[in-house]
């Protein structure tokens, strides 16, 4: 997996393990799209260009609503 892949798990995942609610992937890929630092958005140039099953394999489970969800709980701890 390629370093730039490898970041955007890591990413992926601390977001997941954080959200106090199963997120909808729409609302992960506006997420990364904004750079605080700068305050600008750039859906385009900035969105993971991968999807979530991709990225985390099987540590990850996208539900039939949309929502991207660690498999188990536990993964919180």
């Amino acid at each position: 997996m390629p370093e730039s892949e490898r970041q955007d798990s890591k990413q992926l995942l601390g977001m997941l393990a954080c959200a106090k609610r199963p997120l909808k992937w729409a609302e992960i890929q506006g997420a990364v799209s904004i750079d605080v630092e700068n305050r600008t958005v750039d859906f385009e140039g900035r969105r993971f260009r991968i999807d979530s099953k991709t990225l985390c394999g099987s540590l990850v489970e996208i539900r039939r609503d949309g929502s991207v969800e660690l498999v188990h709980v536990t993964a919180k701890q």
